[in-house]
């Protein structure tokens, strides 16, 4: 997958956020609150640490202090447990929606057009596939907001404190989605060749599961058992290469995200020792400001560390939406609606055709041309050799293949010929002519 059609994916499943819009922006408001609760606690405990080691109060004089250092942990607690259920609704409603435009899509098309593919590759489309977009949409989108957020908010909070500090996390913050994109460049084909693998999988069990009887007669077992084995080994493997480069990913960050901390440790160590004397604002370096900027390290890199994590769930939805952005387009397009004409239950139809011609979604004829009549209440058996073009002529009168007069204009969707409910007049379809009392219906 090259990285214009990466970058068409990710526009497409932005587009989607609009099913789920207001749950994304409670998820986002939640994990901003929730940064400032950290910040809040983060204070609490220097300025305890400051008074009960350098000031030497009492106690007793702390116990306020004590009871908001609470508060804010159960504050926290709560605010995270609400962000992760706002993220858990908007990828269910996500998910809900997606599913049902592509099942109505199906209905649409029809079965005709469904049987191109195996069943088995239709269910991972529809379970496997929109079911990896959950983490995408329930946590990475949210984290991408708070990614930025939460770190400009630590900043501006120590950078009066003390301006080297912040310039050491300034700098090297960076370095993470940096390395996070070199390493997680090839996640998302690796995801989409997963995806593939899968779908096939899927099919090829289901056929084989459905022609047992045919495998057993000619002795083809153990051939196709051991085809299925291959085929999943080969699929484990891809899922093993998945699973390692999210790893990877991990792994670097959490390198370089120690290494900072790492770095702002040494710096206010050599600080109280009195060896380095900047970055203080010629104040001093006070126990409040080491334990402040000491603690909030960890959380400035925090939720660039989360991105990094949930950068997998992107790579997933991007080749799980590579299949099903791909279905959306190829799919024909929906027929124009109708126009209805009245027609009584106690009515019988006549059908009359005329150099009927059947087409396939894709262009290709199928059969015809074909001259028939269908008198009202009469039974027909449909009789022919092995693909002679049976189920594409009851698939065209079912009105899930293009038919094709002998003017040469196509129309959809003559399935409605039979109704008793009514009869559709499509735009620019030859010409249906209606008799009464005996109605018929003559294709030309």
């Amino acid at each position: 997958m090259n990285k214009s059609r990466q970058q068409h994916l990710t526009r497409w499943l932005r587009q989607q956020r609009s099913h789920a819009r207001s749950w994304l922006r409670i998820a986002t408001l939640l994990g901003t609150a929730s940064a400032l609760v950290i910040i809040v606690q983060a204070g609490l405990l220097a300025s305890l640490l400051q008074a009960l080691i350098i000031e030497q109060q009492p106690r007793e004089q702390l116990i306020p202090s004590f009871g908001l250092l609470l508060l804010c942990f159960a504050l926290r607690a709560g605010l995270n447990y609400g962000r992760e259920q706002a993220g858990f609704r908007a990828g269910q409603a996500i998910r809900q929606a997606l599913r049902k435009t592509i099942l109505d899509r199906l209905s649409e098309l029809g079965p005709a057009w469904i049987q191109g593919k195996p069943a088995g590759s239709w269910a991972t489309l529809l379970l496997e596939q929109i079911e990896e977009m959950q983490d995408y949409y329930a946590r990475y989108l949210p984290q991408m907001t708070l990614a930025v957020v939460i770190p400009f908010c630590i900043l501006i909070t120590l950078f009066p404190l003390n301006w080297a500090a912040g310039l050491i996390l300034f700098v090297t913050a960076p370095l993470i989605p940096l390395f996070m994109a070199l390493v997680g460049m090839g996640a998302a084909e690796a995801n989409r060749r997963n995806f593939i693998a899968l779908s096939r999988l899927s099919g090829d069990f289901l056929d084989r599961l459905r022609g047992r009887e045919t495998l057993r007669l000619f002795f083809r077992g153990e051939a196709e058992k051991a085809a299925v084995a291959a085929s999943t080994a080969d699929f484990r493997q891809r899922t093993m290469e998945v699973l390692r480069l999210a790893f990877l990913s991990s792994a670097v960050l959490e390198f370089f995200a120690s290494l900072a901390i790492a770095v702002v440790a040494v710096y206010f160590g050599f600080s109280y020792l009195g060896e380095l004397h900047f970055g203080d604002y010629g104040q001093g370096v006070t126990l409040f400001a080491g334990f402040l900027v000491l603690i909030l390290a960890p959380e400035f890199f925090q939720p660039l560390r989360d991105l990094g994590t949930f950068y997998h769930a992107k790579a997933q939805a991007v080749g799980g939406a590579d299949t099903l952005e791909r279905f959306m387009q190829d799919a024909p397009a929906s027929p124009a609606p109708a126009e209805q004409i009245a027609f009584t239950s106690a009515s019988s139809l006549e059908l009359v055709a005329k150099d009927l011609q059947v087409y396939a979604p894709a262009g290709d004829r199928l059969c015809g041309p074909l001259t028939f009549t269908l008198a009202a209440g009469q039974r027909v058996a449909l009789v022919g050799q092995s693909g002679a073009g049976k189920s594409a002529l009851m698939n065209a009168l079912l009105g899930f293949y293009l038919i094709r007069a002998r003017s040469g204009l196509t129309a959809w969707n003559c399935a409605t010929l039979f109704a008793l409910t009514g009869i559709s007049k499509l735009p620019g379809w030859g010409k249906i002519r209606i008799f009464l009392p005996a109605p018929c219906v003559t294709i030309f």
